[in-house]
């Protein structure tokens, strides 16, 4: 079986690449509204549930409007997806909900964007560049 671990950390970035860190989220959170946008379209239609069919849409345009890596554009993707799914969720069972929008500082990093060591991490930031 496989575990999945959420870690929470305060960072401790170097202040020169505070701005590349802030850059990276609202790049992040940019991919995920993007989605949810596009993904919700209640009361008029169903709402897109599919990753596959989020990425096949929307993938290619958000990597070029943010430059993110690849995993970060999906990760983005995901999440949006995922809380559209859970609005049509409530939605179904009569409950108000509306399109979900993202504003909390978070990036989801795991192995494909981060470095972990034993004492610290190195994340992808901004432009390819590690913090």
């Amino acid at each position: 079986m496989e575990v999945v671990r959420t870690v929470k950390v305060k960072l401790d970035a170097p202040d020169e690449r505070c701005d590349d860190l802030h850059q990276t989220k609202n790049r992040f959170l940019h991919c995920a509204n993007t989605t949810a946008e596009w993904a919700w379209r209640h009361p008029n239609d169903y709402c897109v549930t599919s990753k596959q069919k989020a990425e096949k849409a929307l993938y290619e345009r958000l990597r070029n409007e943010t430059e993110l890596t690849a995993n970060l554009v999906q990760k983005g993707i995901r999440r949006a997806i995922e809380a559209t799914k859970s609005g049509v969720a409530r939605l179904k069972k009569g409950d108000n909900t509306s399109q979900p929008h993202f504003k909390t500082w978070s990036v989801v990093y795991d192995k494909r964007s981060a470095t972990f060591h034993r004492d610290h991490v190195s994340l992808y930031s901004e432009r390819s560049r590690r913090v």
